[in-house]
């Protein structure tokens, strides 16, 4: 029943997508591209999907190098379960199956320390809140969409953790579903509300249990980074190979989203909304604090502390500029937008709300002071109404025939362009496209030689015939990267030749020898990814193990005792 009910308001809020396909968001053009072609280079055989081979009219494009692939593979999961179906209406139901994910999550969470009622209203509330909905209407963010599904987990396995080691291998998988969810949230969470948390988990048990409990969540932290290393490595040590300097700065500059500097909010009334939804967030965990504050509190009181403590963590980063520049400004710059603080503070405040009233003390003041806090959140998402109403209006594609024409020639974010890329007078004139990039798939750079013949593969490597004079560049159509390895073709492996960036479109080139030979262009995995790869599929097996060892323990207990109990009987009736 309850899968049932949270199924049905999910269907509801989402009604119009499943329908008729996703309407226009933020990151909807991008959302499609990565579909596509994340799609295509599974289809390809590449495991892992990173570069994508059919970005801007088949240049390419290092995209999943560095955005979080979880949302995409359960896109990928639709399509396949759902056969040739158009990817306005992928996006839809992936984007519902995340939803209900979160709705489901939420309730597991809740349900051990408030019951099934009180559970099922703040799943309910958590699925419809209104940075939940700005998301998947709004800003079509994807990856956030995917953190709502996974931050319950994280949290359910986290308090388990700090109870027993059965449960370490739950946390470091559940962390680093987060991480693959969407990175940025990942690192909010990870120093605003989880602290507060994992702080009470630590103070709330025992003296000499504690030590225990630090252990078992460490364990669980560091198993987590491993089992995320095939995203986060490279996501996080390969910035420098593309052209991501792109992505902070102006609008994207965190400083002048803080809340104490209302003059520097960009784009209102939209940073307006969100501000709102922050403080209406913020009263909430205060009136949560007031519900069950006292001289004695139980241990499910001061959990309620704990998260509204997070809360306004989380708040105060959102409010104070200094700390998006100087020495923490150094990754926390990288952000682009403090409002992402927004999930993991609604994800806490409604925690601590539903709390409250379960095991609170004054519901009645409890009850005034959210209500109050429904204010500010009911404004700030009324400020979004007219783009909800205009994503609810059409299918992405729809909004102007740009959209379509973008997705079909697969633009991606400007930022996953080569880091060596300076523009130059093709790109200016199609900068979304690159169809002026009307050059041969490969060709020689001056007439030292010349490229009698080229031809792309389905795996998307290229394979060319060079007849060459003397040593001559030769340039392909495509983006340089550094994964990309030129193999001189020959009896026995191909031997690998030196790749650099060619003219200001940063091209991939190579030096072809003397004499008629042929070679051959294709993506390979960089020791790095070999490294982080083996790291994730080593922390796997190590949890799979792990878990066949506890699952082993508990049978083997439960069986102990069902041979007691029967000897007992045998004994009595005996």
């Amino acid at each position: 029943m309850i899968v049932l009910i949270l199924a049905f308001q999910s269907f509801c809020l989402l009604r119009h997508d499943l329908g008729h396909g996703a309407g226009y968001g933020h990151s909807y053009i991008y959302n499609a591209t990565w579909l596509l072609d994340f799609n295509n280079t599974l289809a390809q055989g590449h495991f892992p999907p990173r570069w994508l081979h059919g970005a801007w009219t088949g240049l390419g494009a290092p995209s999943f190098y560095y955005y979080p692939p979880l949302a995409f593979y359960v896109a990928a999961f639709v399509r396949y379960a759902f056969g040739t179906i158009d990817y306005p209406l992928i996006l839809a139901w992936a984007t519902y199956l995340m939803v209900l994910g979160s709705g489901l999550s939420m309730f597991a969470w809740l349900r051990t320390r408030t019951g099934d009622a009180w559970a099922l209203i703040g799943a309910l509330i958590y699925v419809a809140a209104p940075y939940h909905l700005v998301s998947f209407y709004v800003r079509a963010a994807i990856g956030e969409t995917a953190a709502y599904m996974t931050l319950p987990l994280f949290a359910l396995c986290l308090e388990r953790a700090a109870k027993s080691w059965n449960w370490v291998p739950g946390l470091a998988l559940s962390a680093a579903a987060l991480v693959m969810s969407h990175l940025l949230i990942a690192m909010l969470v990870f120093i605003s509300i989880a602290p507060a948390f994992a702080a009470y988990l630590l103070l709330d048990a025992p003296p000499e249990k504690r030590r225990g409990v630090f252990l078992r969540c460490a364990a669980g932290a560091a198993l987590g980074l491993i089992l995320s290393a095939s995203y986060l490595g490279p996501a996080m040590l390969m910035q420098k190979m593309a052209l991501l300097r792109v992505m902070w700065g102006n609008d994207a500059d965190p400083y002048k989203w803080a809340l104490m500097h209302p003059a520097m909010w960009p784009s209102k009334p939209y940073s307006t909304s969100l501000a709102l939804m922050a403080y209406g967030l913020a009263g909430a965990a205060l009136g949560a604090i007031i519900g069950v504050a006292g001289r004695k509190m139980t241990s499910t009181q001061r959990e309620v502390l704990a998260w509204s403590i997070g809360v306004l963590i989380a708040f105060a980063l959102y409010a104070m500029p200094w700390v998006w520049r100087g020495v923490t400004g150094l990754a926390l710059s990288k952000v682009q937008f403090p409002y992402r603080l927004l999930l993991g503070m609604e994800f806490a405040a409604i925690t601590a709300v539903v709390l409250a009233f379960a095991h609170g003390r004054r519901r009645v003041p409890l009850a005034a002071l959210v209500l109050i806090a429904t204010i500010p959140l009911g404004y700030g998402l009324a400020l979004q109404k007219p783009a909800i109403d205009f994503h609810l209006a059409q299918v992405g594609d729809s909004i102007s025939p740009e959209a379509a024409s973008h997705i079909a020639c697969r633009l991606v974010p400007e930022e996953h362009l080569p880091a060596a890329f300076g523009g130059g007078p093709r790109y200016a004139a199609d900068k979304y496209c690159m169809t002026q990039y009307d050059m041969p798939l490969a060709e020689a750079e001056n007439d030292g030689a010349r490229v009698t013949a080229a031809n792309l593969f389905p795996d998307g490597s290229v394979a060319m015939a060079v007849e060459a004079t003397r040593p001559t560049r030769i340039v392909l159509r495509k983006h340089y990267f550094p994964t990309w390895e030129i193999g001189f073709v020959q009896k026995g492996p191909d031997r690998a030749m030196a790749t650099q960036p060619a003219g200001p479109e940063a091209l991939l080139s190579f030096v072809a020898e003397p004499g008629a030979h042929t070679y051959r262009a294709l993506i390979v995995r960089s020791s790095l990814e070999k490294v982080c790869d083996a790291l994730t599929l080593a922390g796997l097996v190590f949890c799979l193990a792990w878990l066949g060892l506890s699952a082993r323990r508990r049978l083997l207990s439960r069986s102990g005792r069902d041979d007691l109990l029967g000897r007992l009987r045998a004994f009595i009736g005996a």
